[in-house]
């Protein structure tokens, strides 16, 4: 997807948030009226279509519930009403600190998430932690982010982003850490050297960065990266066979906040039970407009509590993963979004 040469002189002066600019340009797009509210605030768009005016936070519409945004920033909240309706959500506890408690869930389950309960955007968030060490040290990194810690069964398998609008699968993104795949001809240096050249697009709304730069010459980043190369018998300097996948991180005691990731569309693999589970996730929460994740092992057969579950359920889910996937189709949710939001 290029755009170069596109002038971005038609975006009000101040709007650097790239949600806000898809919105702005697929309203105009419409023939939808689309500003900011106040002058220099990115906070609220004003919509004007006809006798209509709606007044929006990015994807948060004016139908959603005051409740429903504050459930969707309490994990254990969301947990329980989920359960309620007999979804499939990995076992969790909630702890202040390190003790007895969270010992003995670890001992339990083998493998836990450990997360503050009301962070978003995997701030605090370490996974795969499977000793007494490494979970005293993803709790001390958690308090950073909020007093009270969820410990969740870690979940082997895939993850998977479902977008819903107005009760219906808008689009899913399958997302995994970054990863170079083997020419036959680059070492490994040179293959991320190129997938970093690769990461950043220049679309109608701006520059879009689709996944953070592998950083090879930040020393601690750098030896992360050579640790999870070890682990698959290879080294930087090393040209893998063509078409082999060389992994880039090691998600073992791993912080998520540091970890670069692909998102790939695969709306169309969502099994309709799976489909019809998602859209009973944000119904039950009463958010109209939902990012929930899952992570199970394949999104095309009905997700199980033995084969997986529902991680998260987010009220102001971002769109432009979708809009520019790494991979797969482009979905145009932003028109969905403005549709839901404008009919009357």
């Amino acid at each position: 997807m290029n755009f170069m040469g596109t002038s971005y002189s038609v975006f009000p002066k101040g709007m650097e948030n790239l949600q806000n600019r898809l919105i702005l340009h697929k309203a105009r797009e419409m023939g939808i009226d689309c500003e900011p509210l106040v002058d220099g605030c990115e906070d609220f768009l004003k919509l004007s279509l006809e006798h209509q005016q709606r007044i929006i936070n990015k994807t948060r519409t004016h139908r959603l519930p005051l409740i429903a945004g504050l459930l969707a920033k309490n994990k254990q909240a969301c947990n329980l009403l989920l359960q309620e309706q007999g979804m499939p959500v990995p076992p969790y506890i909630v702890v202040t600190a390190m003790g007895q408690e969270a010992q003995a869930f670890l001992l339990q389950h083998g493998s836990i998430v450990v997360k503050p309960l009301d962070a978003s955007s995997s701030k605090g968030v370490t996974l795969d932690v499977r000793t007494d060490a490494e979970l005293n040290q993803a709790i001390q990194l958690a308090t950073g982010f909020g007093s009270d810690i969820l410990l969740q069964q870690y979940v082997v398998g895939t993850d998977y982003r479902v977008l819903i609008i107005n009760e219906q699968v808008a689009a899913v993104n399958q997302y995994r850490p970054v990863y170079v795949i083997g020419n036959g001809s680059s070492t490994v240096r040179e293959l991320i050297e190129l997938l970093n050249r690769s990461r950043i697009m220049e679309t109608e709304i701006g520059e879009y960065e689709a996944f953070p730069e592998i950083e090879l010459h930040n020393e601690l980043e750098n030896e992360r990266l050579l640790n999870a190369l070890r682990k698959q018998g290879t080294s930087l300097s090393d040209v893998p066979p063509g078409g082999k996948e060389i992994e880039l991180y090691d998600l073992r005691n791993s912080a998520a906040g540091r970890i670069s990731e692909y998102y790939r569309d695969c709306t169309e693999h969502i099994h309709p039970d799976n489909a019809r589970m998602m859209v009973q996730a944000a119904r039950a929460l009463q958010i109209d407009v939902a990012g929930i994740d899952v992570r199970c092992k394949d999104i095309r057969v009905p997700v199980t509590s033995a084969q997986g579950g529902i991680l998260e359920v987010n009220a102001l889910p971002d769109l432009t993963h979708h809009v520019y996937p790494h991979g797969g189709t482009t979905r145009d949710v932003v028109r969905q979004y403005l549709e839901y939001v404008c009919q009357s």
